[in-house]
């Protein structure tokens, strides 16, 4: 990470504490610096107010669901692109879960933290308590296991997200487990259970809780409502807040300034001057109450953390779709009318407004010629029928100058282009669609067989042989209203995983998105047997996945 004025000033002490010693070491000429100094600026400098440290370990493991530099993406070499668990491809190991889950995984070393439903004997799961999980990363065996509690009851295997949704968090020492149902609990690496914290969640709505837990400095960001002996409190249907708790004893360090709806998932970032903050939202559908509808960004900075910066108020819209920022821009897609706010971070102006239809290049796929057409420089409210980009609920990427997403695809709701991921240029205001294949059939001794523009239905039967999910949409193919993962990138390919245990690996720096840009089609498994809601995670050069029923490690 590059050197902050902090880690200088921390520099500079050090030098001067090094200075004021009235001795010298005559081995080395050097002087004497007393431990408890040494190691309080060690500290700062490896913290330094930071969200992630900078030691080697943070950056080569995957402690937390985006990742070591909280961006979904690393600069890492040798991560596999095409592997087959339908055949055995590129599988290192997998193991056999004992109930289903959707949430992502923490890798740290030789330990892999997820969790999972909590089974009943012989039918599906009340959705209530998740148990917590550590694997050998290297082997896959189950180290340890211990029950994380709840108190609402979520829908299992739901279609948007169930009580095992967030993701672990780990910096090496300990991890921390989430029970979206209301606890979260730290362990150390042995299973020892520290400490306990339960909360309430909001209820009386869909259980569609998209949040992901992060980790900055020594705090854990959560989403909860205010406490209730809290003035500040809403009486009737609280609000949602970023709240920060101290990792080491489960204590409340501070709430944010400004709530956020439960569909939203912040995403970590920092301004110009490199300080921390954190881009959130509110406005979604079934009533959620947090106002004003639109976008906040809030400090993370030491000494100002919860304080929002900015706001953004367009006074309608939805923040559970796609947004992004960096330290330029920041960005929230408009599903009611296909357009991309695009926003300066510095003040949360609108610079301006992007369209996701007009003039655009689309690239679909004609099964008759098993080509590629190029629909260049085209109107997609101009098609027939007309058609409406609607990006899937935050399954989007920043990369460089290029924001990346998935198209939700309904034909009769005439959402598009069908079955297509999609990037936006933040410069020159490039649009592109690259259509994907939906699925593949891979039979043993034959050629793969593509599916294209077909939808397609997913086995919700875990590994019991019981089907957990009570809601039918359940079974679709993850194209049309569902929380898929959020994309992760690797070493320059960016990879997008749907409900049917579909990966798909770009190549993230493509000139021109085509069909040469589409690397590979990768299975969790037997396409129409396998369910899958989560983000790949990446460690060491190899990635790390789950379905339904097994976790799987993919590597050489």
């Amino acid at each position: 990470m590059a050197p902050r004025p902090r880690l200088a000033r921390c520099t500079g002490l050090f030098v001067r504490e090094c200075c004021r010693q009235p001795w010298v070491d005559p081995r080395v000429n050097l002087p004497r610096v007393p431990l408890a100094v040494f190691f309080s600026c060690l500290t700062v400098l490896l913290g330094s107010g930071t969200a992630h440290a900078a030691a080697p370990e943070w950056d080569r493991n995957w402690p937390q669901p985006a990742g070591p530099r909280g961006t979904w993406s690393v600069e890492a070499a040798g991560a596999p692109v095409r592997w087959s668990v339908a055949r055995g491809e590129g599988v290192v190991w997998k193991t056999t879960l004992p109930e289903g889950g959707q949430g992502g995984i923490a890798v740290w070393d030789g330990h892999l933290f997820l969790t999972t439903l909590k089974p009943e004997e012989g039918k599906r799961p009340a959705g209530k308590d998740v148990v917590v999980h550590c694997l050998d990363s290297r082997e896959g065996k189950i180290l340890w296991s211990d029950i994380l509690p709840g108190q609402e009851t979520s829908v299992p295997a739901y279609f948007f997200s169930d009580a095992t949704s967030p993701s672990p968090l780990t910096d090496g020492e300990h991890v921390w487990f989430f029970n979206a149902c209301g606890s979260v609990a730290c362990y150390d690496f042995k299973g020892k259970r520290k400490w306990l914290r339960e909360w309430k969640p909001t209820g009386g709505r869909p259980f569609n809780k998209q949040f992901e837990p992060m980790l900055v400095g020594d705090a854990l960001l959560n989403m909860e409502p205010r406490d209730l002996d809290d003035p500040k409190r809403e009486p009737n249907d609280p609000w949602n807040y970023i709240r920060a708790i101290d990792k080491r004893t489960g204590r409340t360090l501070w709430v944010s300034d400004d709530a956020l709806t439960h569909y939203n998932t912040p995403v970590f970032g920092r301004l110009a001057d490199g300080s921390p903050a954190l881009l959130q939202g509110r406005g979604a559908y079934h009533g959620v109450p947090e106002l004003p509808v639109g976008l906040s960004l809030t400090s993370l900075a030491s000494g100002r953390e919860g304080r929002t910066l900015w706001r953004h108020e367009p006074g309608k819209g939805k923040a559970a779709y796609a947004q992004h920022w960096s330290a330029k821009y920041a960005l929230w897609v408009n599903s009611d009318n296909s357009e991309q706010l695009v926003l300066d971070t510095a003040s949360g102006a609108l610079l301006r407004t992007q369209s996701l239809t007009a003039k655009v290049d689309w690239r679909r796929f004609l099964p008759a010629t098993g080509r590629y057409e190029l629909l260049a420089d085209t109107d997609l409210s101009k098609q027939t029928p007309a058609l409406k980009v609607f990006p899937a609920q935050h399954c989007n990427i920043l990369l460089g100058d290029w924001h990346w997403f998935l198209c939700y695809t309904e034909a009769g709701k005439h959402l598009g282009p069908p079955y297509c991921v999609g990037r936006v240029h933040l410069e020159s205001g490039k649009v592109e669609y690259l259509e994907l294949p939906v699925s593949v059939d891979r039979e043993a001794g034959k050629p793969d067989r593509l599916i294209w523009g077909a939808p397609q239905k997913s086995s919700t039967v875990n590994s019991k042989g019981i089907d957990i999910a009570s809601d039918k949409r359940s079974q679709g193919d993850g194209w049309w209203w569902g929380y898929l993962g959020t994309p992760t990138a690797v070493g320059g390919n960016v990879y997008f995983t749907t409900m049917l245990g579909i990966t798909y690996t770009l190549n993230a720096n493509a000139e021109v998105l085509d069909e040469k840009a589409l690397l590979s089609v990768n299975d969790l498994g037997t396409p129409g047997e396998t369910w899958s809601l989560n983000s790949l995670s990446h460690a060491n050069g190899r990635l790390y996945h789950r379905s339904m029923k097994e976790v799987v490690c993919i590597g050489q």
